[in-house]
């Protein structure tokens, strides 16, 4: 019995060595029975999976400058999925490396699937999630997707919407980023999700001070919301919360454009970063282009 029990073990800590180096290193295709196999043996692999991310906290230079590495997604995905609490700190940590770092490493998971990993790993407590929303040191889209983490908290019961709806209007005194930033905008995009009544003023003055831009979100946007949403006041943002979530990992990563490009003969690094891996030439995109992402995703979100 003991023989057998060994020899399971080993059969198990082989096939998660196979599992994670099949992960290692991109090939434009999505490793479903891997992944699946992940799913199956998640108390197991899952030390793993941390380990993946710590060494990538450790040296995200490796991950920036070697564009084919991609264990960090399957890990973070994995995770996220899991939602395996011992890895919030450490994603709160990585994502709150500065400048582009995050979005050179992460691509759109930074913008896309950031607030749902953050709320998975979270385990009802927000505190960090607020940490990451107040870090001036942080990329700006990183905060605001942490202020979106906090706003699919409020759906899951997680922490009260009066206490985040006070939490977001103490941001708007010019002082939480750069000028000219759209953190205040996307922001707003955000208190409209958690129905903007008890902070109308302050967005009032936020756009007659010049901090919110009104081609992310216009002032009548916030006056209809009032209008037609104070009975369900979060119905947009739970069926958001429910587009978003993690539970079919297969669903949620499989759909990705670097996993469905033409298949080619010759291998091609030029198209890693096409969705959530960013090439060296998606590395040199302006800010331009990532609000014009952000933008986009907000408004799609208000439909």
């Amino acid at each position: 019995m003991e023989t057998d029990k060994m020899e399971n073990e080993g059969s198990a800590e082989n096939r998660i060595l196979e599992i994670l180096d099949s992960f290692k290193i991109y090939d434009g295709v999505y490793k479903k029975k891997q992944v699946q196999a992940a799913i199956e043996l998640k108390d197991e692999i899952t030390p793993h999976l941390i380990k993946i991310l710590q060494g990538l906290f450790n040296n995200p230079d490796q991950y920036i400058e070697n564009t084919t590495l991609y264990d960090h997604i399957y890990a973070t995905m994995l995770l996220g999925h899991f939602k395996e609490t011992g890895a919030h700190q450490l994603l709160v940590d990585i994502f709150s490396l500065p400048g582009e770092m995050p979005h050179e490493i992460y691509g759109e998971i930074c913008t896309s699937d950031l607030p749902t990993l953050l709320l998975n790993t979270c385990g009802g407590s927000t505190d960090r999630i607020k940490s990451l929303v107040l870090n001036k040191n942080a990329d700006d889209y990183i905060r605001v997707s942490a202020c979106h983490a906090l706003a699919y908290a409020v759906v899951q019961d997680y922490i009260p919407r009066k206490e985040v709806v006070e939490f977001f209007g103490t941001l708007f005194t010019g002082n939480e980023a750069k000028e000219n930033s759209d953190f205040w905008g996307l922001l707003a995009c955000v208190i409209w999700d958690l129905y903007p009544e008890e902070n109308l003023e302050i967005i009032k003055k936020a756009y007659e001070d010049g901090l919110i831009d009104p081609a992310i979100i216009g002032y009548d946007d916030f006056e209809k919301a009032l209008s037609i949403r104070r009975e369900n006041p979060l119905e947009a943002l739970k069926d958001d919360l429910l587009r978003n979530s993690l539970d079919d990992l297969h669903k949620s990563m499989s759909w990705w454009s670097c996993f469905n490009k033409q298949k080619k003969d010759h291998y091609d690094s030029s198209f890693l970063g096409s969705e959530y891996k960013k090439s060296q030439k998606e590395k040199m995109k302006t800010k331009k282009s990532k609000r014009k992402q952000a933008k986009a995703s907000r408004k799609k979100n208000r439909r």
